[in-house]
């Protein structure tokens, strides 16, 4: 190749000049065509050896880039399949794990009932003769049974588990010559049997008519005040009636059909000589269609209130004459993400609760999440923790729900 000396002058040689004719014209402008023209400016080391340089060296880098970028890819590809199977199994073992460490159920009579129970008829055979140990030791709490007529033994299981309020959805038989209400979600799930006398209101009578049998000589009160829970007889059970036909047409049905637990005293109800509340064994709640009007339609007596909607519990018209619940689905609050409340869905429980509490009302969540357990856990620790009235229950027990419900079960009601 061509060596420069020291002075500006550069010396060819015979290597040189074929090294310059492998170069393509265009590599180089006219001017370095001529030798004599390069002086000590023009270096054709440089101008000739990087084409070949910059070549091999660009390949080089082009191919280490693009294996940087596959192995970066590879390892992202396998970091994400891991993270997708350790997720799935993290759901999976929270959805199907059994709970290894139930709570402990009440020894009580109405376990016998649970345990014996094979249809509607059953709810009131099975309680003759009477057990005196029926409800012993079982604690009242502040809890709904949501849809109890679900549940395998309607009534008794949300009894045995201490809750305070059950759900019936009721219609209207159409068959000619029935009196009877029938209980069920839908038309479809409607039978015979199922009927708000035989799955609620005679067991209810005759639990009733036991616990007041000798209540004088057994505790000193007076008689015929005692409710269903035999640890706590001042506690009211709250019995929810879901409208599902027609409100108009229901309603004096409904009424009628209350007689026999209003003929013997066992009926909360509003008087407006004393504009306030009689505290009885029962206590009957109207939701779904039932009409707002002809409930408040009698201005001196009531024994049917009404489930305010606590989306609207500001306004004026639902108060503690007319009102015992105030309920809305938990659908309302937005979606919950990550399975936890955001600050606003937070202060928007508070502030819902807050203005139900202030009219005596008992704020209600329903629609709550049965599953996985440890988001309905949360869901009910985070109600519970706001001061909820009533907690909706559809999935009980729960390694966590007898400790949560019995903080809880301080809420009670008295008369």
């Amino acid at each position: 190749m061509g060596i420069l000396t020291s002075n500006t002058q550069p010396q060819i040689t015979n290597s040189t000049v074929r090294l310059l004719n492998r170069v393509p014209g265009g590599s180089y402008t006219h001017s370095e065509h001529s030798l004599s023209n390069m002086g000590g400016s023009i270096n054709k080391r440089q101008c000739c050896l990087p084409l070949y340089d910059i070549t091999a060296n660009g390949r080089s880098n082009t191919t280490k880039e693009v294996w940087r970028r596959k192995l970066k890819i590879r390892v992202l590809f396998c970091l994400l399949v891991l993270g997708s199977i350790a997720a799935l199994l993290w759901l999976t073992l929270l959805m199907t794990l059994p709970r290894r460490h139930p709570p402990h159920m009440p020894s009580s009579g109405i376990n016998h009932v649970v345990g014996q129970w094979k249809g509607p008829s059953d709810s009131s055979t099975l309680l003759a003769p009477w057990m005196s140990n029926f409800t012993k030791d079982i604690i009242p709490l502040s809890c709904h049974s949501h849809n109890d007529y679900w549940r395998p033994v309607p009534l008794f299981e949300a009894l045995a588990a201490g809750c305070t309020g059950v759900e019936a959805d009721i219609w209207l038989n159409k068959k000619d010559g029935s009196d009877d209400l029938l209980v069920g979600h839908s038309l479809k799930s409607l039978r015979d049997d199922r009927t708000l006398q035989d799955l609620y209101i005679k067991p209810l009578i005759t639990i009733l008519e036991y616990q007041n049998n000798n209540s004088a000589e057994s505790d000193g009160r007076s008689s015929n005040s005692n409710g269903v829970f035999q640890s706590s007889p001042n506690t009211t059970l709250t019995l929810l009636l879901d409208f599902k036909s027609s409100g108009s047409d229901l309603w004096p049905w409904v009424d009628q059909e209350l007689e026999a637990l209003r003929s013997k005293g066992w009926l909360t109800n509003w008087s407006n000589s004393t504009d306030k509340i009689n505290w009885r064994p029962i206590i009957v709640v109207a939701t779904g269609k039932a009409p707002f009007d002809l409930l408040i339609s009698n201005t001196t007596y009531r024994d049917i209130f009404y489930d305010a909607p606590l989306e609207d519990i500001a306004n004026s018209k639902y108060d503690e004459s007319n009102s015992y619940y105030a309920s809305v689905s938990m659908s309302t609050l937005g979606k919950i993400w990550f399975w936890k409340f955001s600050s606003s869905q937070l202060n928007q429980i508070k502030t819902q609760v807050a203005l139900a509490n202030a009219k005596g009302l008992k704020a209600r969540y329903w629609d709550t999440p049965a599953l996985p357990a440890i988001f309905r856990e949360y869901i009910w620790g985070v109600l519970v923790e706001r001061g909820v009235g009533m907690l909706n229950v559809d999935v009980f027990p729960s390694s966590l729900f007898y400790p949560l419900a019995t903080r809880f079960g301080q809420n009670r009601l008295g008369w």
